[in-house]
Protein backbone atom coordinates (compact mmCIF):
# COMPACT_ATOMS: atom_id res chain seq x y z
CA UNK A 1 0.00 0.00 0.00
CA UNK A 2 2.82 2.41 0.87
CA UNK A 3 4.49 1.76 -2.51
CA UNK A 4 1.23 2.48 -4.31
CA UNK A 5 0.75 5.76 -2.45
CA UNK A 6 4.38 6.77 -3.06
CA UNK A 7 4.12 5.93 -6.77
CA UNK A 8 0.88 7.89 -7.08
CA UNK A 9 2.49 10.84 -5.31
CA UNK A 10 5.48 10.79 -7.65
CA UNK A 11 3.26 10.64 -10.73
CA UNK A 12 1.21 13.56 -9.44
CA UNK A 13 4.33 15.61 -8.70
CA UNK A 14 5.74 14.85 -12.13
CA UNK A 15 2.48 15.82 -13.83
CA UNK A 16 2.36 19.07 -11.90
CA UNK A 17 5.96 19.80 -12.87
CA UNK A 18 5.20 19.45 -16.57
CA UNK A 19 1.93 21.37 -16.47
CA UNK A 20 3.12 24.72 -15.12
CA UNK A 21 3.84 27.79 -17.17
CA UNK A 22 5.47 30.99 -15.98
CA UNK A 23 4.98 34.11 -17.97
CA UNK A 24 3.00 33.76 -21.14
CA UNK A 25 5.40 31.88 -23.37
CA UNK A 26 8.00 29.90 -21.35
CA UNK A 27 7.47 26.29 -20.29
CA UNK A 28 9.80 24.02 -18.31
CA UNK A 29 9.10 20.29 -18.13
CA UNK A 30 10.91 18.23 -15.52
CA UNK A 31 10.92 14.42 -15.67
CA UNK A 32 12.61 13.18 -12.46
CA UNK A 33 14.48 9.89 -12.45
CA UNK A 34 16.82 8.31 -9.92
CA UNK A 35 19.87 10.54 -9.39
CA UNK A 36 18.62 13.36 -11.58
CA UNK A 37 16.03 14.67 -13.99
CA UNK A 38 15.50 15.39 -17.67
CA UNK A 39 14.64 19.08 -18.07
CA UNK A 40 13.13 20.59 -21.21
CA UNK A 41 12.75 24.33 -21.75
CA UNK A 42 10.40 25.68 -24.43
CA UNK A 43 9.56 29.23 -25.44
CA UNK A 44 6.66 29.98 -27.78
CA UNK A 45 6.47 26.24 -28.49
CA UNK A 46 10.11 26.02 -29.65
CA UNK A 47 13.02 24.41 -27.76
CA UNK A 48 15.41 26.81 -26.05
CA UNK A 49 19.07 26.07 -26.74
CA UNK A 50 21.60 27.44 -24.24
CA UNK A 51 19.31 27.81 -21.22
CA UNK A 52 21.25 27.32 -17.98
CA UNK A 53 19.68 24.82 -15.56
CA UNK A 54 20.55 24.66 -11.86
CA UNK A 55 19.18 22.54 -9.01
CA UNK A 56 18.94 23.77 -5.44
CA UNK A 57 21.44 22.10 -3.15
CA UNK A 58 23.55 20.79 -6.05
CA UNK A 59 26.78 22.09 -7.46
CA UNK A 60 27.15 22.93 -11.10
CA UNK A 61 25.14 24.23 -14.00
CA UNK A 62 23.78 22.37 -16.98
CA UNK A 63 22.98 23.79 -20.41
CA UNK A 64 20.15 22.78 -22.71
CA UNK A 65 21.09 21.37 -26.09
CA UNK A 66 19.61 22.27 -29.47
CA UNK A 67 16.47 20.28 -28.59
CA UNK A 68 15.99 22.32 -25.37
CA UNK A 69 16.79 19.33 -23.13
CA UNK A 70 19.44 18.77 -20.45
CA UNK A 71 20.02 16.00 -17.90
CA UNK A 72 20.61 17.42 -14.43
CA UNK A 73 22.48 15.15 -12.02
CA UNK A 74 21.71 15.14 -8.30
CA UNK A 75 24.15 14.35 -5.53
CA UNK A 76 21.76 13.06 -2.87
CA UNK A 77 20.88 9.33 -2.99
CA UNK A 78 17.62 9.80 -1.05
CA UNK A 79 14.22 10.99 -2.23
CA UNK A 80 14.02 14.75 -1.91
CA UNK A 81 12.36 17.84 -3.27
CA UNK A 82 14.50 20.13 -5.39
CA UNK A 83 13.94 23.46 -7.09
CA UNK A 84 15.03 23.54 -10.71
CA UNK A 85 15.82 26.97 -12.16
CA UNK A 86 16.18 27.63 -15.88
CA UNK A 87 17.79 30.89 -16.97
CA UNK A 88 17.12 31.65 -20.61
CA UNK A 89 19.72 33.35 -22.81
CA UNK A 90 17.68 36.59 -22.53
CA UNK A 91 17.95 36.47 -18.70
CA UNK A 92 14.36 35.37 -18.05
CA UNK A 93 14.02 32.71 -15.30
CA UNK A 94 11.51 29.98 -14.56
CA UNK A 95 11.45 27.63 -11.55
CA UNK A 96 9.86 24.28 -10.68
CA UNK A 97 9.77 22.41 -7.38
CA UNK A 98 9.94 18.66 -8.09
CA UNK A 99 10.22 15.42 -6.10
CA UNK A 100 13.35 13.49 -7.13
CA UNK A 101 13.05 9.76 -6.36
CA UNK A 102 15.82 7.95 -4.53
CA UNK A 103 18.22 5.69 -6.37
CA UNK A 104 17.07 2.06 -6.04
Amino acid sequence: MKKTILALGLVTASSMATAGMMGSDVLMRVNPVAQGAWVQVMQNGAPVEGATITLSGALGEFETAENGIAFVMTEAPNTRTGVFTATLPNGEEIQKSVVIPRNH
